[in-house]
């Protein structure tokens, strides 16, 4: 696929004088952005080194239980940045876990609805708690300015990512 950009008005490339490339910064920003992503995958890969742990699929899916209280797994999916299929398995593992209930709905039998068990909010609490503590003390010396500028920069690199991407039929 070709991708044409087209700059937002007022947002075209600025060009450093001496070279005509993109600003040296942008491209510090790029390479940046591709470690976090490499870190993250190394991080998903180890998903699966320790036994009876919560592999990152599942934290991040029981974390959009939590925000949302009851999801069906294809809203599971969506939130979690996975496939039906996955998390179907992952469910199946959750609940022989006693990590979340799986229940029908009411309005209509052919719906599943998934929610957390109270062992599944414990294992959430406790597992938020961990990382939000990782989070403030890696990150204690940046402004509230700092990591909101980085916060609006990430979005405009994932709609960046998103412009050039197409559309997954499959989730």
């Amino acid at each position: 696929m070709t991708h044409t950009i087209h700059p937002r008005p007022g947002h075209e490339a600025a060009p450093s004088a001496a070279t005509g490339s993109p600003r040296a910064s942008i491209e510090e920003l790029r390479r940046s952005l591709a470690r976090m992503s490499g870190a993250e995958r190394r991080l998903r890969s180890r998903d699966h080194s320790h036994t009876g742990e919560l592999t990152h699929a599942q934290l991040r899916s029981i974390a959009a239980l939590g925000r949302e209280k009851e999801m069906t797994v294809g809203e599971i999916a969506r939130s979690a940045d996975l496939t039906p299929a996955t998390v179907t398995g992952m469910i199946d593992q959750l609940e022989a876990a006693n990590i979340v209930q799986r229940t029908r709905s009411t309005e209509d039998r052919r719906v599943c609805n998934v929610s957390l068990t109270s062992e599944g909010w414990r294992l959430l609490e406790q597992k938020l708690s961990t990382w939000q503590a990782i989070w403030e003390h890696e990150l204690a010396d940046v402004t509230e300015d700092e990591i909101e500028t980085a916060v609006r920069v990430i979005r405009q690199v994932t709609a960046i990512y998103d412009s050039v991407t197409p559309p997954d039929d499959h989730q």
